[in-house]
């Protein structure tokens, strides 16, 4: 049989001898997973996008598509472009053998190395596949999922279209239709279709259908790509030594190729929910319901056909736990088997991560199922949490039902496939950007409920991106909940226009415009509804705002803490944090006064938090008699801690609101309070009766939201009554504010200013966004079209950086001089030098979580390349053999000498464990 010459794939086996394996050998691997995946790891929600694409479809009908997708995505493999390819580990030998089969079956001429094809590059076998397919009449809705297997589909049609025809050879070796080796693989290639056929229950290809969904053509793309990935796996299916050319038994190969890969998975969860909400709070929280959870859980009960829910509701209302129970009822409602659940930052993240681990943990018991868990953000690998759980791969059958880490499922393109995950918003913002293997994202998020956690905190340029994304969350039928305790009702409108793919125009003014708090928004079908009446949750709080400007601050925090107290001082930039902390500190001494911001190492920063969370959390365990803590935005998102007096820089309306949220925040504490602090007072610096506001705040919020949130700020907030009217005041810009002449013309510069941002950033984010789902047309051709090819390459940190609008940043890693020739962690001076030489794992790994983001005015526009230039240098002649180990592969580093101090492009850099890094101008 021809067939069994053509080759997929060759390597050196790790006993160094040469192995390969027949193209028809991964096709049936391939086909065999993908089936499997269809049925074994796709939700029911998964298979019904599927099969609702083409007509008079059936379990039984989709199956033979995705067998036919998978037995065929590397039929173009079987041409002269690809065959003649060498091994790239450069296997002479095996090269050469392969060659000669071709050769001695007709497949070559004679002289076929002197005269080599001229472009083999123009027909890379994912493309040369599609154009295989469609020669053969298979239609374009499938041959672009061929083509796209990859990571990236053709952009332009033309692309298939010529490439044939332009590129002859590649397909035929020989130009000559009756030539005899020209008639050897377009003979070979016909075999290999009909023989994908008939291995797929098809008699001809008119019984192929087409695919008239793209959400489902996504879903195909990246659960082809999967199967490939674990089909290509050594571990899970072995190449043949050189002279095997077919295995001894297909069934006990593709079995175990299976079972080795999915025994290492958890069972699909299928959600039982408790018909009532009191059952279901008791059984999961350990607590009843209040009247606010209990509304949302009869709501969504009774609710046909939800699709998107926002809750926003006060800080500790119990949003959480309400998102929690409407996830199971969602997931049960559409056959969802797993969650994402995302907030805005690392931090946040990873205080939320414990909370959802507790209730996987409920979920495992109730089914006596394992349950996988990610955590997934660029400094996973610290927490405690996440890495303490057992790693499936490693555990035996026997352990008890609980949550674990699944490894397959550990890495930058797999996490998101695992059934329950929680990452930073960011995972979700790639869903829209154009980046290869985009449907293997597509593919992990449509089979998941979505939660969004903290979603006021994302400026226009991410918001395009989370617009986007929900607007493909919604064709893929994906219930998303949506959480904020501050939202402007532009966003919530924004948020459920994209979801249902509506206008503003079409909705009710009710919902546009609804003061209501409490409030949940919800889609029953295409129609929004909300409920606006709750019970209070808690007492009201009244809140005495009072204005200070710095001069007095330290004499303001000495007279309130002269009983002792907690106060929290936030302000809008590291330099203010660091500067007023230095103050502070001379007053109140070091041991007093924490600093808290991101220009700390990563490990400094997490015990900070830790340390901040066990002394002024909600079960705190030492609450402390005297503490100011002075940062930045980190400690107004989702850290749960409560300040006895807030001191806070001016914000627009719904940050400051949220730090005003850590203030009083527990009332298990107001009996530990100082009798002078046990009203809540605000302080709020920065204010100006000229609206001249500090560089860094307007830098950072621009003027507009400023001024108008010093206009609508009274003296007295009652939250959390007050919240959602102050936050519409200061957001809706059609209401004007009045002024006098003079500051009316400031005040209309900068909403024009603020306007103008808003919509420069809308228009480049646009740049690198995939088109709005009703723009693509009948296929994946063109889906991730990019201006720039290269931008599709893009590292995962990369991407990251793309879907967020800010600065460009440069993480480091930093350790401390040891000695004339070695270095140390800068917790303690143990040398490093020789054992990273040796490549010892557990002490590579510590050192990579050692990193600090360089301060910004290292990595502007005008000098971040003479400072990434001077750092390369810097490594490649004091750590480059860094580069030779798995967690430092392509890490930069720089060396404190003994004073903490590194130069670096005319700074001098400092680092200080009470202060984090610093920076002055070198002399």
């Amino acid at each position: 049989m021809e067939r069994k010459i053509l080759w997929a794939k060759k390597s050196l086996g790790m006993d160094g001898i040469p192995k390969w394996l027949p193209l028809y050998q991964h096709l049936l691997d391939t086909q065999f997973i993908i089936s499997m995946l269809y049925k074994m790891y796709l939700s029911d929600h998964q298979r019904n996008i599927i099969k609702d694409a083409f007509k008079n479809s059936s379990d039984e009908s989709a199956e033979q598509l995705v067998k036919f997708i998978g037995v065929t995505h590397d039929i173009g493999k079987s041409t002269p472009a690809f065959q003649l390819k060498n091994s790239y580990q450069g296997i002479k030998k095996l090269d050469e053998e392969m060659q000669k089969k071709l050769y001695y079956n007709g497949f070559l001429s004679t002289d076929f190395k002197i005269y080599p094809l001229p472009s083999p590059q123009n027909s890379p076998h994912a493309l040369a596949g599609e154009v295989i397919l469609e020669k053969f009449g298979v239609n374009r809705s499938i041959g672009s999922i061929i083509g796209g297997h990859h990571g990236a589909p053709v952009n332009y049609d033309k692309v298939v279209n010529d490439n044939l025809t332009n590129n002859i050879e590649n397909y035929y070796f020989k130009t000559q239709k009756d030539n005899s080796i020209h008639k050897k693989w377009l003979n070979i290639q016909k075999d290999l279709f009909n023989w994908a056929l008939s291995r797929s229950g098809y008699n001809n290809v008119d019984d192929i259908p087409q695919i008239k969904s793209i959400a489902a053509q996504v879903i195909l793309e990246g659960m082809l790509i999967m199967a490939d990935w674990i089909a290509s796996n050594e571990k899970y299916f072995p190449l043949f030594n050189e002279e095997i050319d077919e295995t001894n038994n297909l069934i006990i190969r593709l079995h175990n190729g299976w079972t080795n890969w999915y025994n290492d998975a958890s069972a699909s969860w299928i959600p039982e929910i408790c018909q009532s909400a009191n059952d279901y709070y008791l059984e999961k929280f350990g607590f009843k319901p209040h009247e606010f959870q209990s509304k949302i859980f009869d709501t969504i009960k009774h609710t046909k056909n939800p699709g998107i829910v926002i809750i926003e509701s006060g800080m500790g209302s119990g949003k959480t736990e309400a998102s929690l129970s409407t996830v199971e009822q969602l997931a049960k409602k559409y056959g969802c088997d797993g969650l994402f659940y995302c907030l805005p930052t690392q931090a946040t993240t990873n205080a939320m991560f414990s909370r959802v681990e507790t209730w996987l943990d409920k979920l495992s018991e109730e089914d006596d199922e394992n349950k996988d868990i990610q955590l997934v953000h660029g400094k996973s690998a610290l927490n405690e949490n996440f890495t303490k759980l057992p790693h499936k791969i490693d555990i035996d059958n026997d352990l008890d039902a609980g949550v674990m880490v699944n490894q397959w499922f550990v890495g930058s393109k797999t996490a998101i496939l695992d059934d329950f995950v929680v990452g930073t918003v960011d995972q979700l913002l790639l869903l829209a950007l154009k980046k290869k293997h985009l449907a293997l994202r597509h593919l992990g998020f449509s089979g998941k409920v979505v939660v969004i956690d903290e979603a006021h905190g994302f400026d226009s340029y991410m918001q395009s991106y989370l617009c986007r994304a929900l607007e493909w969350l919604g064709q893929y039928h994906i219930p998303v909940v949506i959480l904020s305790a501050t939202l402007p009702s532009s966003k919530r409108m924004d948020f459920m226009n994209s979801y249902l793919n509506k206008s503003s125009d079409n909705v009710d003014s009710k919902i546009k415009d609804s003061l209501a708090y409490p409030l949940v928004s919800y889609s029953d079908g295409n129609k929004m509804k909300i409920i606006d009446s709750f019970k209070s949750v808690s007492k009201s709080k009244k809140v005495k705002i009072n204005y200070l400007n710095d001069n007095d601050l330290v004499s303001k925090i000495r007279d309130l803490l002269s009983d002792g107290g907690i106060c929290g001082v936030v302000v809008n930039t590291v330099y203010r944090a660091q500067s007023l902390g230095k103050q502070l500190i001379k007053v109140f001494g070091k041991e007093n006064v924490d600093i808290f911001h991101s220009s700390f190492i990563a490990v400094d920063r997490l015990a900070k938090e830790d340390a901040l969370l066990d002394s002024i959390g909600k079960n705190n365990k030492k609450r402390p008699k005297l503490k100011i803590v002075i940062g930045t935005q980190v400690l107004e998102q989702s850290l749960d801690i409560d300040f006895d007096v807030m001191i806070t820089d001016l914000a627009p309306m719904d940050l400051l609101l949220q730090r005003i949220g850590r203030l009083h925040r527990h009332e298990l504490n107001d009996k530990l309070r100082p009798l002078k602090l046990s009203k809540s007072k605000c302080y709020v610096l920065g204010t100006s009766d000229d609206y001249e506001y500090e560089s860094g705040a307007s830098y950072i919020y621009g003027d507009a939201l400023l001024m108008r949130t010093q206009f609508y700020l009274k003296d007295k907030v009652l939250l959390p009554d007050d919240i959602s009217h102050l936050i519409q005041e200061v957001y809706n810009f059609d209401n004007s504010i009045e002024l006098t002449s003079k500051l009316q013309k400031k005040y209309d510069e900068a909403v024009e200013s603020y306007m103008n941002s808003i919509k420069n950033k809308r228009t480049s984010s646009k740049t690198y966004m995939i088109d709005k789902y009703s723009d693509v047309s009948n296929n994946l051709i063109g889906w991730l079209n990019n201006p720039n090819e290269q931008d599709l390459e893009k590292s995962d940190a990369a991407g990251l950086a793309q879907v967020r609008d800010g600065e460009d940043t440069v993480e480091v890693i930093m350790v401390k001089r040891n000695g004339d020739n070695d270095y140390s962690l800068m917790e303690n001076s143990k040398p490093l030098k020789e054992l990273i030489l040796n490549g010892t794992s557990k002490i590579t790994k510590k050192l990579a979580q050692n990193t600090i983001k360089l301060p910004g005015i290292l990595t502007r526009k005008y000098n971040i390349q003479q400072t990434i230039n001077e750092l390369e240098k810097f490594n490649k002649d004091n750590l480059s053999n860094w580069q030779n180990q798995y967690w430092l592969r392509g890490s930069l580093g720089i060396i404190l000498d003994e004073n903490n101090r590194f130069p670096l492009n005319g700074y001098i850099l400092s680092y200080d464990d009470k202060l984090g890094m610093t920076f002055e101008k070198e002399d």
